[in-house]
């Protein structure tokens, strides 16, 4: 048994090669072999947002507060209110974020693939594709 107390964990801000805005990470678990799971509790400012990416053995959110935004390319924002779920398949190109008024949190989980990869990183999202006009 391994137990992580709160003050061993370091929040870190997001890296702006990764979103846009402002947003803090603060990693629950990263798994030790064999495990490969890792959960993130994200929290985004207002119109925060990651960029375009990928997870190749896919990703779950779990919205925590506030309203989230996310998107497959080439289909319309989808809007998540607290409470709410969504599983992205291996490989499915997204985003996620936080809506323009309100802050967001959620739990985000994933595995690493043989080689250790959890996600590949695209381009920004642009200000139209973040609205929806795009």
């Amino acid at each position: 048994m391994k137990i992580v107390k709160t003050d061993e964990r370091q929040n870190k801000r997001g890296p702006a090669e990764w979103f846009t805005g402002e947003v803090w990470m603060d990693e629950i678990v990263r798994g030790e072999a064999p495990s490969r799971l890792q959960a993130v509790f994200v929290a985004f400012a207002p119109k925060a947002r990651t960029a375009w990416h990928t997870h190749p053995v896919g990703q779950t959110l779990h919205v925590l507060s506030g309203v989230c935004r996310v998107q497959l390319r080439g289909e319309p924002v989808q809007i998540l209110n607290p409470g709410d779920t969504v599983q992205i398949a291996p490989g499915e190109m997204h985003w996620h974020g936080a809506a323009p008024g309100e802050g967001m949190v959620h739990l985000a989980m994933q595995e690493s693939d043989e080689s250790g990869v959890n996600v590949n990183w695209f381009e920004h999202v642009s200000d139209a594709q973040y609205e929806g006009l795009e």
